[in-house]
């Protein structure tokens, strides 16, 4: 089957150079509502143009639309979907209920695909998503190659998504708090401050990076997710360069292409040049599942090995050389770079002067197989190793950026004329002895120009068509293309070029004017068409006032609880069973990552307990929400993990089933006061230890007891968090709720 290679892209350059590189698709983000806020992103002007080179070339458009959004910010949004409804990019990656719920209602020329921070884990998960209006999931990274095949063979309709290179998160994705919590920057909101990559003191006082991730590089098994039925390879990367994205895009579509490895225009090694920190398979076979993915010792490039030092030596001048035998072709401004002696960031420099070895006369360039002598840089003050003095024979050399492989990929350009615009409209022209009519349609919009005049015969007038068709088609409007001409003309007249364009100028002004005046007509409309609650009633029959949360091993603390809500999983659901617990005080929470194995024994113990009378129920996200409706529960709270953060989110969950919300601490004041008074029953956090990092991998070493922060296991997952729990201030007078699921043992 056909899969699709899909390239991130961070501006119209970075686009350009991965369709040149072979992408079928990119993805990139606006200046707003993107999880890469920090990237450079695109304006609506940017994306129309990128829209429009696309299309001509038989490419793909995908915009990440992927934060969760206060609903301030939806109400700021809105406009943006409206434009982009107009411009027509292949699909929106979201990740917001909310969002998707307007889409779905308002603006239905707009595909969905369910952003991997959705969660997407199993089949159930994805099964929900298709449900929402998703036709793609971005599967979470975390999946095995057989789960991964699993959920393609009963997926139905719904296309699947998978990472095949680039960065990874040491959080499930949409689960990390860290950055929000420790940093006021949410990842969830695009401001990530990519605190996996910080240093932290282990247990003996040596600072390393026990949650930094090695970068995903599937490879050659790349093509084992297409054998599995995947649709889409997705490459990380909205962040990182042209020369990047274009290589890494080559080295797949080779690879994808079925291109032999000796025959390929770009080896593992070149794209080590470009960038490469140590790598992993993370859980796609179970050999690469037992190795650990994380790289706790450095952080950054590293760039390629190319041989190991031999030896340093000094001139008559008293310059320093070092000599080593390369592996590789080098030529002078390439980059070397070496192992800090203290682990972190590697130091490097480029290559200023080179020879061969035991030849005092510089060269440009020396071919792979040579000893070669390259000159060191003298070290600046204040800096300790920029005179590389702590390099020691048997060090590793790595080239870490290669002109060579640089000219592979010239930055690419385009001019704008040699594409037809965006917007497809109907013409239907009239010509008659003293008067030349156009009309135009796009979608509902309709605007008609005449001009007077007097038009003999035509000597060609089987050309007349193909002449409007060719004035109304100029680039200089860049909006509009036409793909449907019709021409009356009994009397088959003459009419000039120039008048033609003046009446395109003139009808494509017409249509911008009532197609802009539409487009706030529908901005204006779907503000209006906001859920509208009473909040009296609704809060009367919502959530309980006072509620707290526990795991079946710990004690229920002392106060007044109109509910207890306990977290429970398969292997625990007896527990429950023969506490008996009382079940009109008592609701069963379910985990908010359930491996696809393990599925199948949650459902069992669900409908058992179901049978048992336990008729209140809290799901973690669309899967458990899922599995609880099939089970027949009608009273279901949302947990703050399926974040509601606006009023079109909460109707969203509500239309599925939820009848109760918990907020998010991530919520600011002023939202968390907007969720208060929206009408919906939500419950706020007045106590907890928020879990920082919700991983399928443990730490690569144990934290330091003065760091503050405490990491255990819980229902298979490693949870990482503050040792002592943190208090919120909810909405005055607004239900609350006490969650000591996270707390670790002291």
């Amino acid at each position: 089957m056909d899969c699709e290679l899909l390239s991130p892209a961070g501006s119209f350059k970075t686009a350009l150079a991965a369709f040149e590189a072979g992408a079928d698709a990119v993805y990139c983000g606006l200046t707003d509502f993107s999880a890469r806020k920090f990237a450079s992103n695109f304006s609506l002007d940017e994306l129309r143009a990128l829209m429009r080179v696309a299309r001509a070339r038989g490419r793909k458009v995908y915009v990440a639309f992927n934060t969760v959004l206060g609903e301030d910010e939806l109400d700021a949004a809105i406009p943006a979907l409206a434009e982009l409804d107009e411009i027509g990019p292949d699909a929106l990656i979201v990740q917001d209920l909310g969002v998707a719920r307007l889409c779905r209602e308002h603006f239905p020329h707009l595909a969905l695909h369910a952003s991997t921070q959705l969660v997407a884990h199993n089949l159930e998960g994805v099964l929900a998503l298709g449900e929402t209006g998703f036709a793609r999931v971005v599967l979470a990274r975390e999946l095995s190659l057989d789960e991964i095949s699993y959920i393609a063979k009963r997926c139905g309709t719904v296309e699947l998504e998978c990472f095949i290179h680039g960065a990874l998160c040491y959080s499930v994705s949409g689960l990390c708090l860290f950055s929000a919590m420790e940093k006021g920057r949410s990842g969830n909101r695009g401001l990530c401050a990519y605190c996996c990559r910080l240093p932290h003191a282990d247990g003996k006082g040596h600072a390393l990076h026990p949650f930094s991730m090695k970068d995903l590089r599937l490879g050659e098994d790349a093509r084992k997710l297409v054998e599995a039925g995947v649709c889409s390879l997705k490459i990380e990367g909205r962040m990182k360069n042209e020369l990047y994205v274009a290589s890494v895009t080559r080295y797949y579509r080779e690879i994808l292409d079925g291109v032999p490895a000796p025959s390929r225009r770009i080896s593992l090694a070149d794209l080590e040049t470009v960038f490469s920190r140590r790598t992993t398979e993370l859980r796609l076979t179970p050999s690469s599942a037992a190795e650990s993915p994380i790289d706790a010792e450095s952080l950054g490039h590293r760039g390629t090995p190319v041989g190991v030092v031999k030896r340093i030596t000094r001139d008559r001048e008293g310059r320093r050389w070092l000599r080593f035998h390369t592996a590789r072709a080098l030529e002078k401004h390439d980059g070397l770079q070496f192992d800090a002696p203290d682990g972190g960031k590697p130091a490097g420099f480029g290559i200023a002067e080179l020879r061969t070895a035991f030849s005092r006369t510089p060269v440009f360039e020396v071919p792979s197989g040579s000893d070669v002598e390259v000159r060191l840089p003298d070290g600046k003050e204040g800096d300790p190793l920029g005179d590389f003095s702590f390099l020691r024979p048997g060090d590793t050399v790595y080239c870490s950026m290669s002109n060579a492989v640089k000219r592979q990929f010239p930055v690419p350009s385009v001019r704008m004329g040699d594409y037809p615009g965006l917007l497809d409209v109907s013409l239907a022209v009239s010509i008659s002895p003293d008067r030349v009519s156009v009309r135009g349609r796009w979608r509902d919009v309709s605007a008609e120009v005449a001009h007077a005049g007097t038009f003999g015969p035509a000597n060609h007038p089987e050309k007349t068509c193909d002449a409007v068709v060719a004035a109304f088609g100029k680039s200089a409007e860049k909006n509009y293309r036409p793909v449907k001409v019709d021409v009356l003309d009994p009397d088959r007249l003459f009419v000039p070029m120039g008048i033609l364009n003046e009446l395109r100028r003139d009808l494509y002004a017409a249509l911008d004017e009532k197609r802009l005046a539409a487009r706030e007509e529908k901005i204006d409309a779907v503000r209006r068409s906001g859920p509208d609650r009473d909040w009296t009633a609704s809060a009367a029959a919502g959530s309980a006032a006072r509620t707290v949360k526990v795991r079946l091993d710990q004690a229920v603390p002392a106060g007044e609880w109109s509910e207890t809500v306990y977290l429970l999983d398969a292997e625990t659901a007896k527990e429950a069973e023969a506490r008996n617990l009382p079940r009109e005080t008592t609701r069963l929470a379910l985990p908010v990552y359930v491996p696809e194995r393990q599925f199948a024994r949650l459902r069992v113990a669900v409908k058992h307990l179901v049978r048992l009378g336990y008729a209140k129920w809290e799901a973690s996200d669309l899967a458990t929400l899922r599995l609880l409706k099939a089970c027949g529960v009608t009273d279901i709270s949302a947990d703050w993990t399926l974040y509601a953060f606006n009023a079109q989110a909460l109707a969203e969950l509500e239309a599925q089933g939820v009848s109760a919300f918990v907020a998010s601490p991530e919520n600011t004041r002023e939202n968390a006061q907007f969720l208060a008074e929206s009408g919906y029953p939500v419950s706020f956090l007045l106590q907890q230890s928020t879990p920082l990092f919700i991983s399928l991998t443990p730490p690569a070493a144990p934290l330091a007891e003065d760091s503050g922060l405490a990491v255990c296991r819980r229902q298979g997952l490693w949870i990482t968090t503050r040792r002592a729990p943190r208090t919120f201030q909810p909405p005055s007078g607004a239900p609350v709720r006490v969650d000591l699921s996270w707390d670790v043992p002291l």
